[in-house]
């Protein structure tokens, strides 16, 4: 039995083994194994190697197959037909925008405001209160990446294994720069750009008092924390924890407040709210490590309902090409900049900051 199976532009940068097992989910390992050895997997009529990196468009034979090796959705043939080129989606779904120029149709069709979209390539500014991803006490269909699913379904084809993800996240109640990977070789290659330091991120803070220095660095152990109760999930530890860094710079000076820009090395669950915490000077609103009754009273004084803490600049590096003919900005490696405004409500508590009396201790 033959059954030819078409790459997707999604699924294409993986390894060829990798697919197949996936592909063809009711194939055991060692018979596909066996498959390869007896060249029975071809590319253009050429065999192939079980580490043959595919590209968008290949189309794969597979000989020597039975029919309780394939799903009835390959065997009847469903996998060439929603590969062919009609299979493009609804006619009045708008086209992917221009670098830095999504346009607000497709903003408002996702619900969340969009920086960014290419082919590979989904860059939102998250507002606060959104989740990234479901959990407890979450909705069915509320956190961000099963929006962006929905959001990007009639694009996909019905086979398509890959499925659009989470490069990096932020906290619930942090707006900001978020990315989004639509294809397999993108979160791959952006995974990689953030395991060696190829992501810059900075945020702006507004915390308690003023640092002193003004600029510095917050480094040393930082211990995850099982908080039920809403207090604290991380901790700065001396013996326990992993390595953590924080370098901060103060932007503007309130006198009981000040303005942080803030760069984080390493992505430690609620690192920046525990290292400036634990310095004296929590974030305005910060409900797990800031003051209960300072928080109420930032409430009425400056209208803000949350954590003052907006991720604003994302620059990614890129060192290797991505596979394959793409539009993605980065695909000859190079720079990714990406900024988000400061929200409505963020900018709102800080020009009543500005207004308050400099009141020092």
């Amino acid at each position: 039995m033959l059954v030819e199976l078409k790459v997707s532009r999604n699924d294409a940068g993986q390894r060829a083994e990798r697919y197949l097992r996936r592909r063809l989910a009711a194939l055991s390992l060692d018979r596909l194994h066996a498959l390869f050895r007896r060249k029975e997997i071809k590319l253009a009529r050429k065999p192939i190697k079980r580490n043959h990196l595919l590209e968008e468009g290949d189309v794969l034979q597979v000989f020597g197959l039975r029919p309780e090796d394939v799903g009835t959705d390959v065997a009847e043939g469903r996998a060439d037909a929603a590969a062919s080129p009609d299979n493009t989606g609804p006619a009045d779904r708008p086209g992917p925008a221009a670098p830095g120029h999504a346009g607000a149709a497709k903003s408002r069709l996702l619900g969340i405001p969009i920086l960014h979209e290419d082919a590979d390539l989904l860059v939102l500014d998250k507002p606060a209160g959104i989740a990234v991803h479901s959990g407890t006490g979450i909705l069915d269909g509320d956190s961000v990446i099963e929006k962006v699913r929905a959001y990007l379904a009639d694009d996909r084809q019905w086979d398509e294994l890959f499925q659009p993800s989470l490069v990096h996240r932020l906290d619930k109640d942090t707006s900001g720069v978020l990315v989004i990977a639509k294809s397999g070789d993108c979160l791959r290659r952006l995974t990689e750009a953030l395991r060696v330091g190829g992501f810059h991120k900075q945020y702006l803070a507004l915390v308690e008092g003023v640092p002193n220095p003004p600029s510095g660095e917050i480094s040393g152990l930082l211990q995850r924390v099982d908080s039920r109760s809403g207090g604290a999930k991380a901790e700065v530890s001396q013996d326990d924890g992993k390595w953590s860094v924080t370098r901060y710079k103060t932007l503007k000076d309130f006198g009981n407040f000040s303005l942080l820009g803030v760069i984080i090395e390493t992505g430690r669950m609620h690192q920046i709210r525990a290292h400036l915490a634990s310095q004296g000077h929590p974030l305005v609103g910060d409900p797990r490590y800031g003051s209960f009754d300072r928080n109420r009273a930032y409430r009425k004084s400056l209208g803000l309902k949350r954590t003052f803490l907006h991720a604003a600049d994302l620059e990614i590096e890129m060192e290797r090409p991505m596979a394959g003919n793409r539009s993605f900005p980065g695909k000859q490696g190079g720079k990714l900049v990406f900024h988000a405004p400061l929200p409505k409500d963020l900018a709102a508590a800080l020009e009543r900051v500005a207004s308050l009396p400099a009141v020092r201790p």
